[in-house]
C-alpha cells in the first residue's frame, strides 16, 4: 500500500470554510480560468480538464486526475473528491485554488518517486516496534509533504500549495490536545515552523531537542534538488536522511503519547502489522464520500471527450454505457502528407454533377436596360431606361460530404494508392464552393480503434494501413465530427471488408438514421457479400475493383443528389447496372453484335 493522500479530508469536511491564513486572500485561479459554466456536468468537466492540464506541466508521470466515482482503477491516478466544488456554479476561486494545491502537491509526490521512499525504508520499518513504526512514519509523511512543497515553492504552483496546506495545517490542529505531549503536535509544529516564523514560543521544553534536528533535516531537504540531479538519487538521499534524523530523535519520542496511531504505509508481505485491525475501524466510522452519479460520471466523460484523444465515451453515448463491444477509441492526427494522382476530366466531371444536380437558389437582378419590365423601377423609364429585371437562379452548394476510409491492413498497396487518388480527385473539384468536405481513416493499433483526419486547411494527407476494421466506431465517430449545421449531410463509407472489431454497424446506421446523415457504403472487391448485406443492410452497393471507385463516386453523388434516400440505390436496377461486372459482360457483347 503507498502512503495515504495528505488533505482527501472526510465527506463532511470536503468543503469546509477557508482557513483563517487565507480567508481574505484574494482568490487566483479567475485570473486564468476563463473556460466555466452554469452547468453542472459542464463546469464539473471544465475543472477535471484544467486540472489535467496542470498536473500535465509538471511531469509525464503525474497519472490521469479522475474525480472519486469515476475512477477506472488506475494505481497512478490522483483521484479528487467532487465534493469539496459542488453545489455552486461557476466553482468558486477559493475552492478551485485549493483543488489546484491539492493536486499539484500529490503531482510532485508522484514525479519525486515518493513512493520509492517508502519502499527503500519497508526493511527498516520491520525492525522498530509498532508504535515507534507509526512515529517513524508520520516523520516521514511530513517530511516528503516539505520536501515537495519546498519545490512547488520555486513557481507559481507554490502559492496554490500554501492555501491547500493553510487549511490541511488547520484541520490538524482541530485535532490536537492541549492537555497532554503528543508525537501529532510535534509533527504539526514542524510542519508550520517550515513556512511559519516564531513558533519557538508554543514549544514545550520537551519538543524543543527533537526540533532542533527536525529543523536540521527540513534544512537538507531543501538543499537535496540541487545538489542530487537523478530522482533515484534523491530518493535514496532522503530515506538516508529520515533514518538518521530518527535516529536522533526516536529516544525522546518515545516519551510522547500518539493520538492517531494508524500506519501511513504498510508491505502486504510484512506479518507484523499490529495496527491493522484498528486501523480498518477507524476508517470504517469515517463516513463514505459523496459519489457522482453514473448518470453524471457519463455526461462528464463525455464533455470530456470533446476536446481530448480519447474519444471512447463519445462512442458509449451512442452504442449504449453498458455495451460490451465498444472498444478503445482514439483520434489520431499524427499523419504523413499524400501525393494522389489528380484526374482533371475527373475533376471537372465531379465539379459538374455539383453545379447541375444541387439545390438551386434565386437571384433576382434589378436596373437593367433590357429584360422583363419591373414595375416598381418605371420611373427610371423616362430618365435612364434601366427599368427592367432579370431572375435567374445559382447552384446552392451546401452538402457537408465526408468520405471514411477503411485503412486496415487489407488495405496496404495499390488499394490505398487508389483511394488516396480519388479522394484527391474530389477535395480538388470541392475547393472553391460552399460544401463542406472532411476525409477521415480509420484502423486499428494494439486493441485501440484509431480515427484520423485526412483533410485540413486544402491538404490531404495520409496514413499507413494497418490492423482490425473497427467500421461501426469508426461511423459512429465520423458522423459525430459532422458540423451540426443545416446544410445536407452526405457519408460515403468506403472499405473492403465487414467488420470486425468495436461496435456492430448496425448501432452505427441507426445513428446516422436519427442524425438525418445519407450513408453510402461502396464495398469494394468484397469476398463474401452476404455478410456485408447482412451487417449493412440496404446501405451498401458493391463493386469489382478499385479501378471503379472514381466512376462509383461519381455516379453515387449524382444519385444522391437527384434522389437523396427517396429511392434504394442498391435495389434499382438504374444504379446496379453500373457496377454489376455480369450486367457489364452482358452489355459489352449485345454491343459487339449490333456492330
Amino acid at each position: 500500500m503507498g502512503p495515504t493522500p495528505l488533505v482527501f479530508a472526510r465527506a463532511e469536511d470536503a468543503a469546509p470554510p477557508p482557513p483563517p491564513s487565507s480567508a481574505g486572500a484574494e482568490a487566483l485561479s479567475p485570473f486564468w480560468r476563463k473556460n466555466v459554466s452554469v452547468s453542472e456536468p459542464t463546469e464539473l468537466a471544465n475543472v477535471l480538464r484544467a486540472l489535467r492540464k496542470i498536473t500535465g506541466s509538471i511531469g509525464p508521470n503525474t497519472g490521469r486526475v479522475e474525480y472519486l466515482g469515476m475512477s477506472h482503477g488506475d494505481a497512478a491516478s490522483i483521484v479528487v473528491d467532487p465534493a469539496m466544488i459542488m453545489g455552486e456554479y461557476p466553482v468558486p476561486g477559493n475552492r478551485m485554488d485549493y483543488l489546484v494545491g491539492l493536486v499539484t502537491h500529490e503531482a510532485m509526490l508522484k514525479t519525486e518517486w515518493t513512493e520509492r521512499v517508502w519502499k527503500s525504508l519497508g526493511p527498516y520499518f520491520k525492525t522498530l516496534s509498532g508504535i515507534h513504526r507509526v512515529m517513524f512514519q508520520k516523520i516521514v509523511q511530513t517530511g516528503e509533504d516539505i520536501y515537495v512543497d519546498r519545490l512547488a515553492d520555486r513557481s507559481v504552483l507554490g502559492r496554490y500549495v500554501a492555501k491547500t496546506r493553510g487549511r490541511a495545517l488547520a484541520e490538524m490542529a482541530a485535532k490536537l490536545r492541549s492537555e497532554i505531549l503528543t508525537m501529532d503536535a510535534l509533527v504539526y509544529l514542524w510542519w508550520m515552523s517550515t513556512w511559519t516564523k516564531n513558533v519557538e514560543r508554543l514549544l514545550e521544553p520537551v519538543y524543543e531537542p527533537p526540533m532542533f534536528f527536525l529543523r536540521g533535516l527540513t534544512e537538507a531537504l531543501e538543499r537535496l534538488p540541487d545538489l542530487e540531479p537523478s530522482v533515484v538519487s534523491r530518493c535514496a538521499q532522503r530515506a538516508e536522511l529520515y533514518k538518521a534524523a530518527w535516529e536522533n530523535v526516536g529516544a525522546i519520542c518515545a516519551r510522547l503519547t500518539v493520538l492517531d496511531r494508524r500506519l501511513v504505509w504498510w508491505d502486504e508481505d510484512d506479518d507484523y502489522l499490529p495496527k491493522k485491525v484498528e486501523q480498518k475501524r477507524r476508517l470504517d466510522d469515517i463516513p463514505p464520500k459523496a459519489v457522482l452519479t453514473s448518470g453524471l460520471v457519463h455526461e462528464i466523460e463525455t464533455r470530456l471527450a470533446l476536446g481530448s484523444a480519447d474519444i471512447t465515451p463519445l462512442i458509449r453515448n451512442v452504442a449504449g454505457l453498458d455495451n460490451p463491444d465498444v472498444a478503445p477509441m482514439s483520434r489520431w492526427d499524427y499523419n504523413i502528407p499524400a501525393h494522389p494522382v489528380v484526374d482533371r476530366r475527373m475533376v471537372g466531371r465531379v465539379k459538374a454533377i455539383f453545379t447541375d444536380y444541387a439545390a438551386r437558389q434565386k437571384v433576382v437582378t434589378r436596373g437593367l436596360t433590357s429584360g422583363k419590365v419591373d414595375k416598381r423601377r418605371l420611373y427610371r423609364a423616362p430618365i435612364s431606361g434601366k427599368c427592367f429585371t432579370q431572375t435567374g437562379s445559382l447552384p446552392d452548394l451546401d452538402w457537408n460530404v465526408t468520405l471514411l476510409l477503411d485503412a486496415t491492413g487489407s488495405m496496404r498497396g495499390g488499394k490505398w494508392r487508389m483511394v488516396e487518388n480519388t479522394v484527391g480527385n474530389l477535395a480538388r473539384a470541392l475547393t472553391g464552393f460552399k460544401n463542406n468536405l472532411s476525409v477521415y481513416a480509420y484502423f486499428e493499433m494494439d486493441g485501440i480503434a484509431m480515427i484520423s483526419s485526412l483533410y485540413s486547411g486544402g491538404k490531404l494527407m495520409s496514413v499507413p494501413p494497418s490492423g482490425q476494421t473497427a467500421s461501426g466506431q469508426a461511423i459512429i465517430a465520423a458522423g459525430f465530427y459532422m458540423p451540426k449545421d443545416a446544410r445536407r449531410k452526405l457519408l460515403i463509407h468506403v472499405t473492403d471488408g465487414e467488420s470486425n472489431f468495436g461496435v456492430d454497424v448496425e448501432t452505427a446506421i441507426a445513428y446516422c438514421r436519427r442524425e438525418k446523415i445519407h450513408l453510402v457504403t461502396l464495398g469494394v472487391g468484397v469476398p463474401d457479400k452476404q455478410l456485408m448485406i447482412k451487417q449493412y443492410g440496404k446501405t451498401i452497393q458493391f463493386i469489382t475493383s478499385f479501378g471503379q471507385l472514381p466512376a462509383a463516386v461519381e455516379k453515387l453523388l449524382k444519385w444522391t443528389f437527384l434522389y437523396g434516400d427517396k429511392r434504394r440505390m442498391g435495389e434499382d436496377p438504374a444504379f446496379k447496372k453500373w457496377f454489376d461486372p455480369i450486367d457489364n459482360q452482358k452489355r459489352e457483347g449485345e454491343k459487339n453484335a449490333g456492330k
